[in-house]
């Protein structure tokens, strides 16, 4: 099975993974690249810090998106060639418009409530240049899920946060080195986020409009039709409310550990969780190909090739992830020295967070499967129900254990929410993803369809 699948990398799907992995690699690792340099800046409490206001920038983006980058995806993804194309992206576009500019402006406007809030000096400072960059990180974020639609994984990967945060550390890096007087304040950091915010979602607009123009037709001024429309809108709901899920987990969660653990300890869980998502790296590569090729096959009905290719790609991100695995369960102290001093007492955080991101990336794309084939409702309710008690566990634990609580409520999420989507994935589509003997057959659970 694996040299079939191997085969299969020498067609177009194997350059378009070549293309991706190379640019998640840098997205990826652009994002641990500015946790490192801020870390070795400003230590544990800048990293918490800019954890916290991150939290922020991503929350907003995901309720400004309101679920129309996977939407995108979705309907772009099974018909790119389709006149309407265009018109699903501006619609897009513009509503989200409606709600990243208002939460913008609170959020600039009350960044010195929000650091007293919290008690985290330096938040405000922060937040001056953070806030500003919600709608262009918005923007960019629906397009990634429309170069998803149309077969360019790899233009995707760079509209997303890795590649903001890579050309942020640039420009710090540039800062610090041209002032001699000493490093560059946390609201600088904040500034420079903006701007590359801005480059990001500018090179992704300009590409973007070339694509639209060479795919250019006299139907492409056909609008989208009330049926379509509606079923849009409901998509982009039902994606929505899984975005609250990642909301609860990537921004509410450290919200709540940050009241309850200050900057320091904030900064410690920040620097494992980054390493850790190291581990699902493969992951995101699959995640950022696969789903309109699952949305096509499902819309075609070829079920078997549907899927044998998630297995395979499941077995395929689980081998490349065993080297990052491997390495944060054994010399995860080693791994956290490169952020600088004072981040040795992650190491355990960063174990426990690279276990559960190991199920992760062994159930495979389970939630894409179930949400580009029509079954988002159940992702949906899956990942509410996972994060919901994920949520209290951040409330409960981070009080009691502190940062030690916060991994241990981020690993149940991770782990709760990819086994009970890999459930589902085998009751409603009859696919199995994890790499070994079908459990679920064997007990004598059938699928349903």
């Amino acid at each position: 099975m694996a040299m079939s699948f191997l085969s299969r990398l020498r067609g177009e799907t194997g350059r378009a993974l070549i293309r991706t992995f190379l640019a998640k690699g840098v997205s990826a690792f652009g994002a641990l690249g500015l946790v490192v340099i801020v870390g070795q800046l400003y230590g544990p409490k800048g990293v918490g810090v800019y954890a916290l206001a991150q939290s922020i920038l991503l929350g907003s983006g995901i309720l400004a998106r309101g679920g129309m980058d996977n939407a995108l995806l979705r309907f772009i993804g099974r018909d790119f060639e389709s006149p309407q194309v265009r018109r699903y992206l501006y619609m897009a576009g513009f509503r989200s418009l409606w709600v990243s500019i208002p939460l913008s402006l609170t959020f600039f406007l009350l960044r010195a409530e929000a650091e007293n809030f919290f008690n985290m000096p330096g938040l405000s400072g922060m937040l001056l240049g953070i806030s500003l960059a919600i709608p262009f990180y918005t923007w960019s974020f629906l397009l990634a899920g429309f170069f998803k639609g149309i077969r360019k994984p790899a233009t995707a990967a760079f509209q997303e946060n890795g590649a903001i945060a890579l050309i942020a550390g640039g420009l710090i890096l540039l800062l610090e080195t041209l002032d001699k007087s000493g490093s560059p304040g946390l609201d600088v950091l904040g500034w420079v986020y903006l701007l590359a915010a801005i480059v990001v979602a500018t090179q992704g607009h300009v590409i973007a409009l070339r694509w639209l123009g060479s795919h250019s037709s006299s139907e492409q001024s056909s609008c989208i039709g009330p049926k379509d429309m509606t079923e849009f809108r409901g998509a982009s709901l039902s994606f929505f409310i899984m975005g609250l899920a990642g909301f609860m987990q990537g921004a509410l969660g450290i919200m709540i550990a940050g009241k309850f653990l200050g900057s320091v300890e904030l900064g410690l869980f920040k620097s494992a969780q980054q390493i850790a998502i190291s581990v699902a790296f493969v992951l995101m590569v699959i995640n950022a190909i696969f789903p309109p090729r699952f949305a096509a096959l499902y819309y075609q009905g070829s079920m078997t090739e549907l899927g044998g290719t998630a297995r395979r790609a499941a077995l395929f991100g689980l081998g490349l992830s065993a080297p990052f695995l491997v390495a944060c369960l054994l010399v995860p102290e080693w791994i956290l020295r490169f952020l600088g001093e004072g981040f040795d007492p992650a190491a355990n955080l960063l174990r426990i967070l690279a276990l559960a991101q190991l199920v992760n990336v062994a159930t495979g794309s389970v939630g894409f499967l179930l949400n580009m084939t029509g079954h988002d409702r159940a992702m949906r309710n899956i990942s509410l129900f996972s994060n919901g008690v994920g949520l209290l566990g951040f409330f409960l634990l981070s009080p009691w254990l502190g940062a030690l609580g916060a991994a241990l409520a981020l690993a149940f999420v991770l782990v709760a929410q990819n086994l009970m989507a890999m459930f589902f994935v085998w009751i409603k589509l009859g696919i199995w993803t994890l790499p070994g003997p079908n459990v679920l057959k064997l007990l004598g659970v059938r699928p349903r369809v």
